[in-house]
């Protein structure tokens, strides 16, 4: 009887609702896009449950039949549904994109991005409902009634829910229930999900009498509540219980004799592997069912050799038929659309079994470039072959010249550097195959990007490109580290693999059940989650194990959690102990992040030091703002970041408590390039005090106690012209400009001389917070008169090193950095001092011997020895 009464209540309202949304308008029936003097028309009409639109937006963009730039449209009318935006173009779109979202993104009512097909009227009508993906095209089927935002199994006896109406806990009873695969659960308590939130609420949380097991959480779990909609519950922290921890191997497991498919997915009822005989197949020649362990591990063994097969798996979760590919695979087509077995073995270049990693004694001793591997080479001046440009293959390209100057891998050895920093090569989404992207969009973590490889549709041959270029990296002395995104993913939802596998659970979700958006990019991986961080620490170890990287560089670092960070420290130095990890302390714009600077104190990862880097060449927000380099005094932060940010006294102390904690740096693939931003806060300056400029820029880095990074063509004064976010701008504005090799034939050399100091000179790269305390010795601060009443401090930082530190073979040394636009006088401790850096020239040799008052020219750094 009290199942009959709501079920008659629930369908009460739900007719009530129905009748109420008899009266919403239609603004396109019987319309044309003609009717509105345009070729495309998108109306869209929105409703919130709390009738507050303020701020509320859309953005929309030409999807197909070609995907443009879009733009914001405010909405400009009302009805009885809410706001409504009529939207149009004068060109003739069979698809358009849009987004629901707060002022300036703020956030978004769904994290996905929407595409809305155009009919052949060339006008489309949606209704929008807020928190719901799928939209409405009659406005006879919209159904605004009561519903759950967000329901999750957040541990195996509790149910958070954030309803779209507040409901009084305390009358739960006859009012709430629970069931499990179509049967009853008990329910032991409804309280506020909020401890100490007044019992009339909209986010309460659900305690069952009992908890419900691993096979549980498989089948259907619904919560009725009377008044509104039923909510399907998805399990989400539950899944982090011990009893779901699976530490064995995922993915294909690959013999000639057989291969063992497994896969994490414990909300699946069930599960299967279908397989293709090509990438293009659109039906499985042969489809196996999978069986399933306690802690949800689907597997399937398949006689025969598989090497080349393709494969997807098929999951039935809550209600819903999904097919992905596999998230744990190692090799794909190259558009995504599959994982492929492969024989790894076969993909190894000759000499593998050989290959050795360049060896550094301590992580301080490395001297980062970073570079892309299109942008590195697709430059016919690069005199790289032209089927190697832009590919992995152009790293083994040897003897490549521009004009008789060294370029390619050439120029890398020349120039000195230890490692290179590749930017992202883990597969990403890429619509079409080879529009220009940096790749910060992964899609399949284990698998290389197809569009570097001169053979892009053989996946095996794709791995074994990216093996021969590590391969000739490290026979020329060179480290590979990688640059690595696992802190959002490229799309969610039934964009992504992950969700397909287990929705939800590798994200982070607000009450709402929304995607947080920490990474700026519409979603976030929540490496706190157990099986996240596993994937996360298995997907590292594997290509360290099986393309013998050396490293990793860590976008946003800031959004992983802490225990992830020091399990990723220590089971890859289980691994290498040599191996060098760093990353960005930050996340999205105005998110504070669980990873800061700061807490790598004591580890042996490192975070780049953006305080150093805005010190010396101003905000990287501001292209017109100046830094030490142009005359700004900005000393005791530079002074900071010459001692590797260490507490070296009760002002000049950073975030450090050794100085292989910091990543030194100017500038990097994002922002301006260093060049564009000199030329940008010195407007008025010649080339050569641009270039004076950017000497001493990162000859205050390759001179500083840490970790330098140089952000590749640097020392050949890289332009973009003027593009501060050209991560999609083209080969135009990106590639690697050979020909300023000869323009700036001098800086370049500079830069050889600068990097050639440091390696030979260990009093540079000192280990430890006390050598350096014991051995830097900061002289006085100079000033100049502003006025006849008034002295300011000059942009002059100098110091001396002092008693052979750290093995070196000079006794003392002189370090003077002038920012100043003027010469500075100097003087001296007692002595000769034999010069070996100033404003034309870098290195070990002497240039000129020195002694009592010199004077230092603008914008210049020295360098003198005992």
């Amino acid at each position: 009887m009290r199942r009959y009464l709501l079920t008659l209540f629930v369908l009460l309202v739900i007719a009530a609702s129905v009748i109420f949304a008899s009266v919403f308008p239609s603004l396109s029936a019987g319309k044309t896009a003609a009717d509105f003097g345009a070729q495309t028309v998108l109306i869209i009409h929105y409703h919130r449950y709390d009738g507050n639109y303020a701020g509320w937006n859309l953005w929309v963009w030409p999807y197909k039949p070609e995907s443009l730039a879009g733009s914001a449209y405010q909405f400009t009318g009302e009805d009885s549904y809410g706001p409504y935006a009529i939207i149009k173009f004068n060109q003739k779109y069979t698809q358009l994109g849009f987004i629901v979202r707060l002022n300036d993104w703020q956030a978004k009512d769904v994290s996905e991005d929407r595409h809305v097909v155009i009919p052949s009227s060339g006008v489309a009508e949606i209704w929008v409902l807020e928190g719901q993906y799928e939209w409405y095209t009659n406005p006879k089927d919209i159904d605004i009634s009561p519903r759950a935002m967000g329901a999750f199994l957040n541990s195996l006896n509790k149910i958070d829910l954030y309803l779209t109406n507040p409901i009084e806990t305390k009358n739960w009873k006859d009012n709430v229930f629970f069931t499990v695969g179509g049967k009853e659960w008990p329910i032991s308590d409804v309280e506020p999900a909020i401890p100490g939130e007044i019992s009339k609420t909209s986010y309460i949380e659900i305690t069952l009498k009992s908890s419900l097991s691993t096979y549980d959480v498989a089948k259907p779990m619904i919560v009725e509540i009377k008044g509104f909609q039923s909510a399907m519950v998805y399990a989400y922290k539950a899944l982090n219980d011990p009893k779901f921890y699976y530490s064995g191997q995922l993915g294909p497991i690959y013999t000639p004799a057989e291969t063992t498919f497994k896969v994490w997915s414990p909300v699946s009822e069930w599960a299967k592997v279908l397989l293709y005989k090509t990438a293009d197949a659109t039906l499985p020649y042969e489809t196996y069912d999978m069986s399933r362990n306690a802690q949800g591990v689907w597997s399937a063994t398949v006689k025969g050799n598989l090497n080349g097969v393709y494969y997807l798996y098929e999951f039935y979760s809550y209600n819903q038929e999904r097919i992905t590919p596999d998230i744990n695979c190692y090799a794909a087509d190259m558009y995504n659309r599959k994982s492929m077995v492969v024989d790894l073995a076969n993909t190894n270049p000759p000499n593998w079994s050989k290959d050795i990693s360049p060896s550094l004694a301590h992580r301080v001793d490395a001297i980062i470039y970073e570079l892309d591997v299109r942008d590195f080479s697709v430059d016919p001046n690069s005199g790289i072959p032209a089927k190697y440009r832009g590919k992995y293959l152009a790293f083994t390209a040897m003897g490549t010249t521009y004009n008789g100057i060294p370029t390619g891998i050439d120029h890398l050895k020349a120039l000195g550097i230890t490692d290179v920093q590749i930017m992202p090569i883990q597969d990403f989404w890429n619509e079409p195959f080879d529009q220009y992207n940096w790749g910060y969009i992964t899609y399949l973590f284990n698998v290389p990007e197809a569009q570097y490889s001169t053979d892009p549709q053989n996946p095996e041959n794709t791995i074994e490109q990216v093996k021969e270029m590590i391969q000739s990296l490290h026979k020329n002395g060179i480290g590979v580290i990688m640059d690595v995104v696992y802190n959002h993913t490229s799309g969610i939802g039934k964009n992504s693999p992950f969700d397909q596998t287990v929705p939800y659970y590798y994200y982070r979700v607000d009450k709402k059940g929304s995607y947080l958006n920490q990474s700026g990019v519409g979603n976030t991986i929540a490496t706190e989650n157990t099986m996240s961080r596993k994937y996360i620490l298995d997907s590292l170890k594997y290509w360290v194990k099986e393309y013998h990287v050396n490293g990793f560089r860590f976008d946003l670092l800031g959004l992983f959690d802490k225990q992830t960070v020091k399990e990723i420290v220590d089971q890859l130095h289980a691994i290498d102990p040599q191996i060098l990890l760093y990353g960005e302390p930050w996340g999205g714009w105005g998110v504070t992040p669980l990873f800061g600077k700061g807490d790598q104190k004591g580890m042996k990862i490192a975070v780049f030091n953006d305080d150093f880097r805005d010190a010396l060449i101003g905000s990287v927000f501001d292209i017109t703002a100046k830094g030490f380099i142009e005359g700004a005094n900005k000393n005791v932060l530079v002074q900071r970041g010459v001692v590797g940010e260490i507490p070296y006294s009760q002002v000049i102390s950073g975030f450090t408590e050794k100085p292989g904690e910091t990543i030194n740096y100017v500038t990097c693939h994002d922002n301006y390039t260093l060049w564009d931003k000199i030329s940008g806060a010195a407007t008025n300056w010649t080339v050569e005090q641009k270039e004076a400029a950017d000497k001493l820029a990162n000859g205050i880095i390759l001179t500083s106690q840490g970790i330098p990074f140089i952000a590749g063509g640097e020392e050949f004064a890289r332009t973009k012209g003027g593009n501060g976010n050209s991560y999609d701008a083209g080969d135009a504005v990106n590639q690697f400009d050979w020909s300023r090799l000869e323009t700036f034939k001098s800086l370049d050399q500079y830069y050889q001389g600068l990097i050639a100091l440091r390696k030979a000179h260990p009093a540079f790269r000192m280990y430890t917070s006390d050598q350096i305390k014991s051995s830097i010795t900061f002289f006085p601060v100079q000033y100049k008169q502003v006025t006849q009443y008034l002295r300011m401090p000059m942009a002059f930082v100098a110091y001396e090193i002092h008693g052979s530190p750290n093995g070196d073979t000079w006794k003392n040394i002189i370090v003077i950095y002038n920012g100043e636009t003027s010469n500075v006088k100097f003087t001296l401790p007692d002595g000769k001092w034999d010069l070996v850096v100033d404003q034309n020239h870098a290195g070990v040799n002497t240039i000129n011997i020195l002694s009592g008052e010199i004077e230092i020219p603008p914008t210049t750094m020295y360098v003198l020895h005992q």
